[in-house]
């Protein structure tokens, strides 16, 4: 069984002064990969399984080389290999979670931005936590949801209708 296979490290997303009122200005993005304790040994466990793949595959006759790999697996050498080589493969998300604003939310259960009429994110950033897969499936359900939420909205409406074409 896959332990911790969510991590627990959580970064930022500010606005800088000039960014407040210029959507060109970039906003600050410190992802903070590795900054929870409890994420080390996900990454530690991985580079001992490669290491006997590796070791697998030789016994099998395939010419495999180890190639930028820790000197051994001490904790300390692997964390200084992933310090320095490690690179993070996870889609970031939540950064506008789901949630109610006195709970640190940025969009209501409707998707709503707290606080701006008539303004909905469907993305991935809503996700209130971390999800232990890739998110595609779960984006596309968050858009469909989306859509389903500003149809209903409009059915009341004079030119509300969808139509075909």
């Amino acid at each position: 069984m896959i332990q911790n296979a969510v991590p627990k490290s959580f970064g930022t997303v500010r606005l800088t002064p000039e960014g407040a009122n210029d959507i060109k200005v970039d906003p600050l993005v410190d992802p903070r990969h590795l900054s929870d304790p409890a994420d080390w040994p996900a990454y530690r466990r991985g580079l001992r399984f490669a290491r006997q793949i590796g070791a697998e595959m030789r016994r099998g006759g395939y010419d495999v080389e180890e190639d930028r790999f820790p000197k051994n697996d001490e904790d300390a050498e692997l964390d200084a290999y992933i310090r320095e080589h490690g690179l993070s493969s996870q889609h970031l998300l939540s950064s506008c979670r789901m949630k109610k604003l006195e709970d640190g939310g940025v969009v209501d259960f409707e998707l709503k931005v707290h606080g701006i009429k008539g303004l909905r994110i469907a993305d991935g950033s809503v996700v209130p936590e971390m999800i232990a897969s890739r998110p595609q499936a779960t984006v596309v359900m968050i858009a469909e949801r989306c859509a389903e939420f500003i149809r209903s909205g409009w059915k009341d409406k004079p030119f509300g209708r969808m139509t075909r074409y």
